[in-house]
């Protein structure tokens, strides 16, 4: 077997496994059970809906009030809210998660 061959077939056994590794989370998911896939979709379902709910309400806020928002925007304000807000959706949206786990009984 010379080198370049022996590159070749570590080249398509890392790929195989680069697949497995990317397969992992799909597999997880089909094996999970029907609450937990429940509680996902529905954290998942708040943090999308509050989400656009921030989009939107920064996009009222900077179209309302210009000159505010530019002063935030070059004093860096305006992004440090908007990260702070997404953290505190993203939070939120666990927390809910969380309770739906507990409501349902998956904590043992």
């Amino acid at each position: 077997m010379t080198l370049k061959s022996e590159y070749h077939s570590v080249q398509r056994i890392i790929k195989n496994q680069e697949r497995i590794l990317m397969m992992i989370p799909i597999i997880l998911a089909a094996s999970s059970s029907t609450n937990i896939k429940l509680a996902l979709g529905i954290g998942l379902v708040i943090f999308i809906v509050l989400f656009f709910k921030l989009l939107v309400g920064f996009l009222k806020f900077c179209l309302r009030h210009p000159f505010i928002s530019l002063l935030f925007l070059i004093g860096g304000g305006l992004g440090l809210a908007f990260h702070f807000l997404l953290g505190v959706i993203v939070i939120i949206a666990v927390v809910c998660g969380g309770l739906v786990f507990f409501a349902l009984d998956q904590f043992n």
